[in-house]
């Protein structure tokens, strides 16, 4: 059961909504995630986010839940193929409440606690995969700061590589920027920005942070590098991209001119680090564990 409160002012024009309950989990529910309710696909018969947040509630079984886990509703990314949590959850009873300013498929799911620091009182996430790992402390930290979040299946995945969408998203988390309505998204693949990042993907773009490419795409989902974090780093530093500049690293020569500066600047700031003898590895991918390290640096002066 679920029920859809939304204020007079959330939409200019006529709304029509249409909640449908998925009978078949097939290939929605594939991570060995715990459902706690039914899935509901809710829309509209518009496809713009709501100007003011609406209230979904949902009913879920409380008695599936063990003694370290917690209730969340969860919305399903179509492009990423996965759940994504949604925050801010209000539990009353066997009821779970959340705003959102778009509609998709929702679900409640069993997630793991997060426990206590002895002498801090701040939460700690538990993950099942990253115990011993370099970044588990940057990990912890950086969930609890609310810059991201795990997986419904308690494992964090710290070698996953990031896209620029859900980089994006990180970014805005640690700049503690407000949420706001996604307006200005004129790249060719702007439909292809995920509604839970077309917000942060704006502010990031409007910021002058993330820039698209020369063809005119944003490329959301594709594998944010290390050279283009280091580049949309400096730039939230308030440094300009500034000339080519020796960097220090073993592999200079192969870094593109164009993140030179950027890097050469947070290498020095101690921000960002390199590989295995001494590389940088501009090309690589960003892992998620790297993504976070390097944010936390990034919020320590803020």
């Amino acid at each position: 059961m679920t029920t859809v409160v939304i204020p007079a002012n959330a939409a200019n024009r006529e709304l029509n909504v249409t909640i449908e309950k998925w009978t078949s989990t097939h290939n929605l529910v594939v991570n060995h995630e715990q459902l706690l309710s039914a899935i509901y696909d809710i829309s509209k018969n518009f496809t713009e986010n709501f100007s003011n947040p609406v209230t979904l509630t949902f009913a879920f079984d409380r008695s599936r839940l063990k003694e370290n886990q917690r209730a969340a509703v969860m919305y399903y990314d179509e492009t990423s193929k996965k759940w994504v949590e949604v925050p801010g959850g209000k539990i009353d009873g066997n009821r779970i409440s959340v705003e959102v300013n778009y509609f998709t498929k929702f679900a409640v799911f069993a997630a793991t606690k997060e426990g206590s620091a002895s002498g801090t009182g701040k939460p700690v996430p538990s993950f099942s995969d990253i115990s011993g790992y370099w970044a588990e402390s940057a990990i912890k930290q950086a969930v609890s700061m609310g810059i991201v979040s795990g997986y419904p299946d308690g494992t964090f995945k710290p070698k996953a590589t990031v896209t620029r969408a859900e980089f994006a998203v990180m970014l805005m988390h640690t700049l503690k920027a407000p949420a706001e309505a996604a307006a200005g998204l004129t790249f060719k693949d702007s439909a292809r920005i995920g509604a839970w990042a077309r917000s942060a993907v704006a502010q990031a773009v409007k910021a002058g942070y993330m820039t698209g490419y020369e063809d005119g795409t944003f490329r959301p989902n594709a594998a944010i590098t290390r050279a283009e974090m280091a580049v949309i780093l400096a730039k939230a530093l308030g440094q300009s991209v500034g000339a080519a500049a020796a960097t220090g690293f073993a592999d200079d020569q192969a870094i593109p001119a164009w993140a030179k500066g950027s890097i050469a600047f947070l290498h020095e700031q101690d921000i960002v680090q390199g590989k295995s003898n001494n590389r940088f590895a501009p090309a690589d991918p960003a892992t998620r564990a790297e993504a976070v390290s390097v944010l936390l640096k990034l919020a320590d002066p803020l």
